[in-house]
């Protein structure tokens, strides 16, 4: 039931403003606060200084500045860094090690989970289980645009959630991204401002979203060469493969949801992920944890989106 969901804040959404010191970690948080949000979630690489090494000061710090501002941490974001080294990827040791570095803090943080990434790989996924038994951590994986549950990786993933030893302990975070039908406004003036016509783009977008592919909206009319290669981002960014459907397999396994937006019209409309659909959906399946609004706009316009976020949740509950 709606009761049972809380709204909370990707606080990487006013990346805008901690990017050019516009905002201090301090200002956003209390910003968060004031907008009604119950919750964050942290991505340890931005926002936190002294990463990977955090010092225990501050930890106290932070705790100190989430009581202040009646704040609970839900999830720490954590990144498996590939690039770390300029001439090879991660090992599968290496990999392990840092998560479990990145699971320590965010237990001595009190957060309820790490948010990792597919790059972990269902090996490495399933090793981690005896550390979060350890740790008494979850730690949950992101299915982010443009994966869905069935692209190879996620099988194998999603299959070791649903193990009964997992259970509790392995889990997934649904983005909403994966739900996405057509480009935002902001990806709309990005490929007006790289030569896509109005009336042109205007036609790719209405196929695309009745689930044209490429070779067939670029047959459709007179394209130039750099309006095909539009195309194939727009279908392949744009037409999701995951359905409402899909959320029965999902949410049993989620202990937190990524609430991806990049635009709220001033009705709190998103034109480009159908909310109206997803939320009741998510409640009939009995979710019960954070919904986190992840605002993708990188602008100044963070704040009144983010304040539309809340009404959105607000009026579908």
């Amino acid at each position: 039931m709606a009761k049972d969901i809380k709204i909370g804040c990707t606080i990487y959404s006013f990346s805008y403003f901690y990017d050019l010191r516009l905002m201090d970690l301090e200002e956003i948080l209390k910003k968060t606060h004031e907008m009604g949000y119950e919750g964050i979630e942290i991505v340890a690489a931005q926002m936190t200084p002294e990463y990977p090494n955090i010092s225990d000061e501050w930890i106290e710090m932070f705790k100190g500045l989430l009581d202040k501002y009646n704040l609970h941490l839900v999830s720490w974001s954590a990144y498996v860094d590939m690039g770390i080294h300029k001439d090879r990827d991660l090992t599968d040791e290496e990999i392990i090690e840092h998560t479990t570095r990145d699971m320590i803090i965010a237990k001595k943080l009190g957060a309820d989970l790490v948010r990792t990434q597919h790059a972990i790989g269902p090996k490495n996924f399933r090793a981690m289980l005896p550390v979060c038994k350890k740790l008494g951590m979850k730690l949950c994986v992101e299915m982010h645009a443009p994966h869905h549950p069935r692209v190879p990786v996620w099988q194998e993933l999603l299959k070791i959630m649903a193990e009964p030893e997992s259970e509790g302990w392995l889990g997934v975070v649904p983005d909403f991204s994966i739900f996405q039908y057509a480009p935002h406004p902001q990806m709309i003036e990005n490929y007006i401002r790289d030569g896509f016509r109005k009336d042109k783009l205007k036609k790719a977008v209405e196929l695309n979203t009745a689930g044209k592919s490429a070779q067939e909206i670029i047959a459709s009319d007179e394209f130039t060469e750099n309006e095909k290669t539009m195309i194939e981002d727009i279908v392949g960014h744009y037409q999701p493969k995951t359905t409402l459907e899909d959320l029965k397999q999902l949410i049993p396994l989620s202990p937190y949801i990524h609430g991806k937006f990049h635009y709220l019209d001033e009705n709190n409309h998103n034109p480009s992920i159908p909310y109206e659909e997803i939320i009741p959906e998510v409640q009939r399946l009995g979710f019960k944890g954070y919904i986190a609004s992840e605002y993708e706009g990188w602008d100044e316009a963070c704040i009144e989106q983010l304040e539309r976020y809340v009404k959105l949740l607000n009026s579908l509950f």
